[in-house]
């Protein structure tokens, strides 16, 4: 070709490609054209249109040889602020070089994309110009970023990103040996990313492993936007078909729509994100066999279904065993390379079937609307195969039909009893093996392991599956008290054992969890639950001596630690609480301090920093409070945008609205309160409605009734806020009768049984009242009983009997009202003896005494006897004294400052009286 000519070749084909083919002809008749120049055109655009001819070459990479230009030339040249150092890569707009900053600013190294000079046409500067705009808008960790952007003296348009050094997925994956795990992992944050663009109305269309390179420091980047599509009317598709008619694309990791030229959606993406998938966990891509001849590539994608990445493995291994044994190579070597994905993974066959082998090929779907809705989908079905939960992917197999059918019945609890005992009696036929001579030691050894692997898998895979179920409690404080009882011991005998260690350490809390967990349905034995939690976090400290940078260990103990707070919050050891919440979120820190966008790891910290909130909270320091729950509110923000449908995460998010709000409310700011609770219980009924069943979303849903029946009562609408506490005190009856044993379903009958009687008192129906608080205070007492260590019970008792001695004075029932503020001010003295700092109790007690004041003075008025003036002076004085001490230390409230006046004028009239 002459140079002379190209110009105008390049200006007529450059208008020829914005018009649809079938006005071509009539352009270049129009065009004026030479035959020669015409016939150069022509043959360019049926080039295009004939690009599945040309094997892998895009039509730029092609034409390359076509330009007369040697890059090398551009070696030491300067480009905007950089100096190019060698070229990179050839992409498909031009080329990419390894540039460093030169104007001496600050040293940088970036990777130069220049537009090729002989594709500066407009249509490929629009494409351009939109591959810039789509790198500025994409802020990610894990995908590289626009630096900079500009135009060379001769107007060709370059873009500066940040320089990757990195192996492709694949080859990272291979070189350093990774586990299954680990590269489930690494493809989940792939999958973050990409699932980042596409809320950024981004489609990359071009994923594969050669752009996606992982660093040393195993983190993944996504490179290579250059034929990415973004999703918005804005844009004319003009360009993006151009693109695609130049052939811009990999036939081995392009979509079936992509291939016939169909819309592209994020579908596309998850399409190739599947055959990466395949890749990494098999070391093969579905149709590797058919890639040397571009027409059975197409055909394949387009026609064929590809086998699963566990049945690729078997059959390349089968042929590699064929090989192997014409080479007479050794028999147990071909038989053990036939096991794994290729003779360098750990990865087995066995490992992909089912749930990988599913997941993948729902990714591979042809039709589009079959494959997951999202790459956040994919990469949730992965964790949830990790985590051993069911996969949306998985087909409807008798096993998965029955598993689910356990789920729902309880019948299948008492058939999990009976196992249990088979266990048991493994157990003893272990130990008793064990004794047996020296010949029967190694088939003892093996029954030994046997056994303990199947305890801990009815321990850690069974009890989880059953935690859910109504009426299950009995069951599971047998199954893991049997199983504890079988570690303990064991662990007498292999106190060097360290991953039987880590078992009892699990053992332990589960039986803790069962005995007082204040999150779980529990039994409601505070010491027991903390005695178990103690004796597992001794354990989880002497493994993280061992390995102290370990982040499972440390999230192991931070676990551990948050919830032994709880169980001391409720037991009133507000120091203890504090002291193991300050370590546990340090703990926290560090471990997300080594991926700062683990989605676990910012959860757990959430939760974390939301529950230490509870102590200055409980302390009346509510401003600091407020400052803990922000922090906690910020990160549940983002993880709620990351993970809309993750029910725990909503509901704790939530959950921190209704903590803000209350503290809001301790504060004396009734706006603030009320809009923090509304906006949290509104947030609460939505996650309900989506997870009914879930026991933690369910009674998160209960307190949310609570609180809207508050609101309610303080806007005296007296019938909607009983509407609320009646629905409240359903839901709590409802667990109660479900799980009878279980503490919390009956402090939470009541709980809604005493805000149903405030607010009976409050409509001044007050019959009703009595009654309401006396079915409390009844099953209250009763809870008492069983754990004398929980002042939560022990506070609710004396508040309902303080309740109970207004609505006795109310009544005219004098003696009555002494004997319940007697009991009240005895309760609180139960608590401040554990609690001396218990704000609560010390308000209760002077409110008590204060009563106690008015019987004697209603009682003087009524006999006119100066001894019940005294009594009733001196009680006035013992509140008065309270409510002072509360003032001077900030925990003072505007309704108690009412009571303060109130006080002060009883007393004056009381002094009156007196000096008469």
């Amino acid at each position: 070709m002459q140079t002379e000519n190209w110009k105008k070749i390049k200006e007529i084909l450059d208008k020829a490609l914005e018009i649809e083919p079938a006005g071509r002809q009539k352009f270049l008749d129009e065009s004026g054209a030479s035959r020669e120049i015409r016939a150069e055109v022509e043959s360019l655009l049926g080039f295009a249109e004939e690009a599945e001819d040309m094997m892998h070459l895009s039509a730029v990479e092609f034409t390359r040889d076509f330009f007369e230009e040697d890059e090398n030339v551009l070696i030491g040249k300067t480009i905007g602020a950089y100096r190019i150092i060698r070229e990179l890569g050839f992409g498909g707009m031009g080329a990419v070089y390894l540039a460093e900053r030169s104007d001496g600013k600050f040293e940088q190294t970036v990777a130069l994309k220049l537009l090729k000079r002989e594709m500066n046409t407009a249509a490929l500067r629009r494409r351009f110009q939109q591959e810039r705009e789509i790198l500025a808008s994409l802020e990610h960790p894990n995908i590289a970023r626009l630096l900079d952007a500009g135009t060379t003296d001769d107007k060709i348009p370059f873009i500066a990103m940040e320089y990757v050094e990195g192996l492709p997925i694949t080859d990272y994956c291979s070189r350093h040996d990774l586990s299954l795990s680990e590269r489930l992992d690494l493809f989940r944050n792939v999958c973050a990313s990409v699932n980042f663009a596409h809320r950024n109305l981004i489609v990359h269309r071009d994923l594969k492993p050669s752009n996606i390179l992982i660093t040393e420091d195993k983190i993944p980047k996504l490179l290579d936007f250059g034929i990415s599509k973004i999703l918005s009317a804005e844009f004319n598709d003009l360009d993006s078909a151009t693109i695609t008619r130049l052939g811009v694309m990999t036939p081995s990791y392009a979509s079936p729509e992509q291939l016939r030229k169909e819309s592209v959606t994020t579908a596309t993406d998850i399409y190739s994100l599947g055959v990466i998938l395949y890749e990494i966990l098999s070391g093969h891509r579905p149709f590797e066999a058919k890639e040397d001849d571009i027409n059975e590539i197409y055909r394949a994608v387009l026609e064929l279904e590809p086998a699963a990445p566990s049945i690729m493995i078997a059959e390349r291994g089968t042929r590699n065993a064929e090989l192997n044994s014409q080479l007479k190579a050794a028999p147990d070597q071909t038989k053990d390379q036939n096991k794994r994905t290729n003779p360098h993974s750990q990865i087995r066959i066995p490992q992909l079937k089912g749930d990988l082998d599913n997941i993948v090929l729902k990714a591979l779907r042809k039709e589009p609307d079959r494959r997951y809705s999202s790459a956040e989908n994919l990469a949730e079905d992965i964790r949830r195969h990790q985590e051993g939960l069911p996969v949306t992917a998985r087909p409807s197999t008798f096993f998965y039909r029955t598993e689910k059918f356990f789920r729902r019945n309880r019948a299948s609890v008492a058939a999990g009893v009976l196992i249990l005992l088979a266990i048991v009696a493994g157990v003893v036929a272990t130990f008793w093996q064990s004794r047996v001579a020296q010949a029967e030691r190694a088939k003892a050894e093996r029954r030994f392991n046997d056994v303990r692997t199947l305890a801990n898998s009815f321990l850690f895979e069974f009890s989880p599956k059953i935690e859910n179920l109504p009426g299950s409690m009995p069951a599971r404080q047998l199954l893991v008290t049997r199983a504890l009882e079988y570690l303990d011991s064991l662990s007498q005998e292999s106190a060097s054992d360290w991953q039987l260690q880590n078992e009892l350490a699990k053992a332990y809390e589960k039986v803790g969890d069962v005995q007082g967990n204040p999150q779980t349905p529990n039994i409601g034995d505070l010491q027991g639950a903390l005695a178990s939690y103690e004796k597992a976090q001794a354990i989880r400290r002497r493994l993280l001596e061992i390995d102290q940078e370990n982040a499972e260990k440390q999230a192991d103990l931070a676990g551990n630690l948050e919830v032994a707070a709880n169980i001391n919050l409720n037991g009133g050891e507000f120091g203890k609480a504090e002291a193991s919440l300050a370590e546990a979120v340090a703990l926290r820190e560090k471990v997300l301090a080594k991926n700062p966008r683990d989605f676990a790891a910012r959860s757990n910290l959430a939760n974390t920093l939301r529950t230490s909130g509870f102590v200055p909270f409980y302390n009346s320091e509510n401003e600091k409070a407020l400052e803990i729950y922000r922090r906690a509110q910020a990160i549940f923000a983002e993880l709620s945008l990351e993970s809309p449908d993750d029910a725990f995460v909503n509901m704790q998010y939530a959950n921190v609205y209704l903590d803000i709000g209350e503290s809001f409310g301790y504060l004396d700011d009734a706006a603030q309160a009320r809009e923090n609770v509304e906006k949290g219980m509104d947030m609460l009924a939505a996650v309900y409605q989506k997870n009914p069943n879930n026991i933690r979303v369910r009674r998160a849903f209960f307190v949310s009734l609570l609180k809207r029946g508050e609101i309610y009562r303080d806007g005296e609408d007296w019938q909607n806020s009983l509407v609320k506490y009646d629905r409240a005190l359903e839901l709590a009856q409802t667990a109660l009768q479900n799980e009878p044993g279980s503490f919390q379903a009956k402090r939470d009958v009541v709980v809604a049984s005493k805000q149903r009687a405030v607010t009976l008192k409050a409509a001044k129906r007050f019959k009703e009242s009595v009654e309401s608080f006396s079915r409390a205070i009844e099953l209250s007492e009763q809870l008492k009983k069983e754990d004398p260590s929980n002042i939560l019970i022990v506070y609710d008792i004396a508040g309902s009997y303080q309740d109970m001695s207004e609505l006795y004075f109310l009544l005219g029932d004098y003696q009555a009202t002494l004997d319940a503020a007697a009991k009240a001010q005895e309760n609180c003295g139960q608590v401040l003896s554990k609690n001396p700092a218990h704000t609560q109790s010390e308000n209760v007690t002077a409110r008590s005494k204060t009563m106690v004041g008015k019987v004697y003075a209603a009682l003087a008025e009524k006999n006119g006897q100066t001894d019940s003036w005294r009594k009733a002076l001196e009680n006035y004085h013992a509140g008065l004294e309270i409510f002072n001490r509360l003032k001077a230390e900030d925990k003072f409230t505007a309704l108690d400052g009412k009571r303060v006046d109130d006080l002060e004028t009883a007393i004056a009239k009381a002094e009156k009286e007196i000096g008469r």
